[in-house]
């Protein structure tokens, strides 16, 4: 977990137990003496939990162990305040909701099934309720009051956005890893004050990067005309070109010089390139891989958008943007291409409806290997070389590209490049 997200967890899950314990003690609910002990207790496991010394020592288990006292001296609480009826028993789903947001997923899963299983203890040791059913009913509102509102929070947020919130990589046990890590490369030193040094670039690192798209939608077209032969169908005239022109794109990617650091030193000659037969041919490939999870729409406002460009060139940056689009915008969601002509500009835009980035994020997406934060807590895998590759590519071919974006409301890109009217 994040230390500021941790610090916020502890502070908040104390506050919240000390202000009741204080009440109940005023109100003379229990015992004042065990009430005070318990608040004590939840001070001295706010105090030790947020030392460094402690979370080094205790490392992935911090987290976790604090979650289990915060849960151990509520159920005491409880007990010592009218047991499953207890007061006490609103800050069940008030655990739910700051594991939620402070800790992740996870962590307030566990806080659900814990206070499930807190509560029905509670309510064997003190007897169940034999009149009535009021008092059962009652019984089963406390019970049910975590994991409902667990529920609740799961249905409400999308489950991109919940994986790229969750903070709580920490929370699962190190023993739980699935396999050994690496330590963290040591960082070179540097002088106060000084910025930090742009990462080396890898140009075999960049070939591979784009080999992707190509490489994935040759799947795609391979498996369809593989279904029609089964069929005893000749294979479709359109997917057979798109596939040649997969593998043409691949072939040229491969045999682009690697010892090279920089993309627009190995461009061709500046050709002519038609937009809308490269986004209709792209949007069609990714439509046949992806249609199933998210939709894609493409709008042309011209018949034809004719560029002075390199082709292979452009659709390498057309497709970093895209992927990045597609693999950050959640099931149903929703990617559009536009692209069109304004006066010497031919003009293409692509939105999606993603998780965005923040206005800091946003500044570095241009930045070469940088990844925003969602984009890590995401799992999703990648190095942030999309953006920055695009961006010479582009502008090696005289055009531009510009990013607004806002985090929870997805991104929106647009290219722009010099129109070439009637060339073709």
């Amino acid at each position: 977990m994040k230390d500021a997200a941790f610090a916020a967890h502890r502070a908040a899950a104390s506050g919240l137990f000390l202000l009741f314990t204080l009440i109940a003690i005023v109100l003379k609910m229990g015992d004042a003496r065990l009430l005070a002990l318990a608040a004590g207790g939840a001070l001295g496991t706010q105090f030790l939990s947020t030392r460094p010394a402690t979370r080094a020592a205790l490392g992935s288990f911090a987290a976790p162990l604090a979650l289990v006292a915060d849960l151990l001296l509520l159920f005491c609480a409880m007990s010592l305040t009218g047991g499953a009826f207890s007061p006490y028993a609103l800050l069940l789903p008030a655990g739910v909701t700051l594991a939620w947001h402070c800790a992740g997923r996870p962590a307030a899963r566990f806080y659900a099934a814990a206070s499930l299983i807190g509560v029905a203890a509670l309510a064997s040791i003190a007897g169940l309720p034999t009149v009535g059913a009021g008092p059962l009913f009652a019984l089963a509102a406390v019970a049910l009051s975590a994991p409902a509102l667990l529920v609740a929070l799961e249905i409400a947020k999308p489950a991109a956005q919940r994986d790229g919130a969750d903070l709580s990589a920490d929370f699962a046990p190190a023993l739980m890893e699935a396999g050994p890590t690496s330590p963290p490369a040591r960082e070179p030193h540097r002088s106060a004050g000084s910025a930090p040094s742009a990462p080396p670039r890898e140009p075999d690192a960049e070939i591979l990067h784009d080999l992707r798209s190509p490489l994935s939608v040759i799947r795609v077209y391979t498996d369809l005309i593989q279904e029609a032969a089964r069929r005893g169908e000749l294979p479709n005239a359109e997917y057979l070109a798109n596939l040649a022109r997969e593998i043409e794109l691949a072939e040229r990617l491969v045999g682009t010089p690697a010892h090279l650091p920089d993309p627009a030193e190995h461009l061709q000659a500046p050709q002519n390139a038609d937009l809308v037969e490269i986004l209709g041919s792209l949007a069609t490939a990714y439509r046949l891989a992806h249609g199933g999870r998210i939709r894609i729409e493409f709008i042309a406002e011209r018949p034809q958008l004719p560029v002075q460009a390199d082709p292979v060139a452009l659709q390498r940056a057309f497709r970093n943007v895209l992927d990045n689009a597609i693999k950050y915008t959640p099931d149903a969601g929703e990617v559009r291409i536009r692209a069109g002509a304004a006066g010497p500009q031919a003009f293409v835009v692509v939105k999606d409806t993603g998780m965005g980035m923040s206005p800091e994020e946003r500044a570095r997406a241009f930045d070469y290997a940088f990844r925003g934060a969602g984009a890590v807590a995401s799992g999703t895998r990648g190095k942030g070389l999309g953006l920055a590759v695009t961006k010479e590519i582009l502008e090696a071919n005289g055009g531009k590209i510009s990013l607004s974006s806002e985090a929870g409301y997805g991104s929106e890109v647009t290219i722009m490049l010099p129109y070439q009217r009637g060339a073709r």
